[in-house]
C-alpha cells in the first residue's frame, strides 16, 4: 500500500496534469458496445496526444471504426488499433495487455498513459487494469504511473482504480449530439437548431398562443383543426379546402382569426368552411405546434443543447463520407425523432403527441398506442444509450395500458401538459441531467 504522504504528493500532481500543466497523455480504450464511456475522458484531456484501440477479437470491428472517426473529427489520432485473439481467455488477454505495455515504453515513453478499464467486457478490463498495476508496481518514480480510470457516467465522476489511489477527475460535459449519435451508429440527415430555426422563431408567439388556448380552453377544438390539416395535407393543394361540421363561435372562432392574421388559413367569419394557405400550414397545424412548443420550451430551461426534427440513418458500418455521398439513401433505415436534449453527456428523446388515446377517437387503436411506445423504447435506448432518457410528451390523457407499457419500458411521461408544466418539468429533468 502507498504510504499517506506519497498518495497527497500523486493527488497534487493528478490535478496538475488535468490541468493541462505538465504531461501530454496517451488513452488507452477497450472496445465494447458502449462507446461514450471512452470518448468523455479522452476528448476532456487537452494533453490527448492519441488513442489506442484495444480489441479482444474482430466482434467490434465497428465500433473501433466508430470511435476513430469521431475522434478524427476532433483532431485526435489513433496511434494503433490493437487486435487480439480473444476477449474472454484469460491467457490471450495477459499476451495482448503485456504486449500493450511494450509498445507504450518503445513509442511512449515521454507520455502519461491513461488506460481506461470501463468498457471491453469484464475479463479485459480485470485483466488490463492488473497489468497496468503491477507495471506501475516496477516503477521507482511514482510520478511516472500509468493511470487506470473508470467513467462512472451514472454518478458523473471518473475515479481512479490505482492501487492505494482514492481520488475521481471531474466528469466534463464534453460530447454534442451529434457525436452521442454518432457514438450509437445514427447518422444525422438533417435538423434544426439554433443555427437555423428562424422560422420557429418567427412564429414563436404564435406557437405559445396556441399552446395556451389548444391545451386549455379551446382543446375541444384541437380535435377537428388536427383532422383537417392532416386530410388538407394528403393531397395539397387539391384538399387545400375543408369544412367544418359547424360554424366556429366564441373562443374557437378568436382562433381561426388568430390563423387567419398570421397567413396560415384563409377563413371568414360565420362560416364553416377554411383554405390552408401551404402544405408547411397543414403541418404546423396537424401537430407541429406541439413540437415547436416544446423545442422553444427546452430552450429557455438551460440544456446545453437542443435540437428538433432530427432525421437520419441508423448503420452498422460508420461512414459519413459514402453515406453523404449517396444522400444517406439507405431504404429502410430512416427514422425522425422529434426533440433530442443533450446535458452533460446524457441524451434526452422526447416524442410530441397531439392525438387523443381515447377507445372512441378516430384513427386510434392498439396498435398505434404499440407503435408510439416501440419507437421511444427501442429507438431511444439505441439513441441515448444505457444512460438516455425517453420521453413521451402527450396533449391527452394516456390510457391505463399505456402508461403500463411506459413504466415497464422506463419511458417518461408528460401528459395532459399545458405550457406551465411543461416549463416546470423540463426544468426539473435538466437539473437531474446536469
Amino acid at each position: 500500500m502507498i504510504n499517506n504522504a506519497i498518495v497527497c504528493i500523486f493527488i497534487i500532481y493528478l490535478k496538475e496534469i488535468y490541468k493541462g500543466i505538465i504531461m501530454q497523455t496517451i488513452h488507452i480504450n477497450l472496445i465494447s458496445e458502449q462507446l461514450i464511456p471512452n470518448l468523455v475522458p479522452t476528448l476532456s484531456d487537452s494533453n490527448c496526444k492519441g488513442v489506442v484501440l484495444v480489441l479482444g477479437d474482430s466482434t467490434l470491428s465497428d465500433r473501433a471504426e466508430r470511435l476513430e472517426y469521431i475522434y478524427s473529427q476532433r483532431g485526435v489520432d489513433v496511434v494503433k488499433h490493437m487486435q487480439g485473439k480473444s476477449s474472454f481467455k484469460l491467457s490471450d488477454i495477459k499476451c495482448q495487455a503485456k504486449e500493450l505495455i511494450d509498445f507504450l515504453k518503445n513509442n511512449h515513453s515521454d507520455k502519461r498513459w491513461v488506460l481506461n478499464a470501463t468498457c471491453g467486457t469484464k475479463p479485459m478490463a480485470l485483466t488490463f487494469t492488473s497489468a497496468f498495476n503491477e507495471y506501475n508496481a516496477t516503477l521507482s518514480n511514482i510520478n511516472d504511473s500509468a493511470f487506470i480510470i473508470y467513467t462512472d457516467s451514472q454518478n458523473k465522476e471518473i475515479p481512479l482504480l490505482n492501487d492505494g489511489i482514492e481520488f475521481s477527475l471531474p466528469y466534463k460535459s464534453e460530447l454534442t449530439i451529434d457525436e452521442i449519435l454518432a457514438a450509437n451508429g445514427f447518422m444525422i440527415m438533417s435538423e434544426i437548431t439554433k443555427n437555423n430555426d428562424d422560422d420557429i422563431i418567427k412564429r414563436k408567439d404564435l406557437t405559445e398562443y396556441l399552446s395556451n388556448k389548444l391545451l386549455q380552453d379551446c382543446i375541444g377544438m384541437l380535435g377537428t383543426l388536427q383532422a383537417m390539416a392532416t386530410e388538407a395535407s394528403k393531397d395539397f393543394p387539391n384538399n387545400k379546402v375543408q369544412s367544418m361540421r359547424k360554424e366556429p363561435i366564441s373562443t374557437y372562432a378568436q382562433v381561426y382569426n388568430k390563423l387567419n392574421e398570421n397567413g396560415l388559413i384563409s377563413w371568414d367569419s360565420d362560416t364553416k368552411t377554411i383554405i390552408f394557405n401551404s402544405e408547411d400550414a397543414c403541418r404546423y397545424l396537424a401537430g407541429r405546434w406541439l413540437e415547436e412548443m416544446t423545442y422553444l420550451t427546452a430552450l429557455k430551461c438551460g440544456f446545453e443543447e437542443v435540437a428538433m426534427s432530427v432525421e437520419g440513418v441508423w448503420g452498422d458500418k460508420y461512414d459519413l463520407a459514402d453515406a453523404q455521398k449517396d444522400n444517406r439513401s439507405l431504404k429502410g433505415k430512416n427514422n425522425e425523432f422529434d426533440i433530442l436534449i443533450r446535458t452533460n453527456n446524457q441524451l434526452l428523446t422526447i416524442e410530441c403527441k397531439a392525438r387523443n388515446w381515447s377507445a372512441n377517437s378516430q384513427g386510434v387503436n392498439e396498435s398505434t398506442q404499440q407503435d408510439v411506445m416501440h419507437k421511444l423504447d427501442n429507438l431511444g435506448r439505441k439513441l441515448g444509450g444505457l444512460f438516455g432518457l425517453n420521453v413521451l410528451v402527450s396533449v391527452y390523457s394516456l390510457t391505463p395500458a399505456m402508461i403500463e407499457r411506459a413504466k415497464s419500458n422506463r419511458i417518461n411521461v408528460l401528459d395532459n401538459i399545458n405550457l406551465d408544466k411543461m416549463r416546470q418539468y423540463l426544468k426539473d429533468l435538466n437539473r437531474k441531467m446536469s
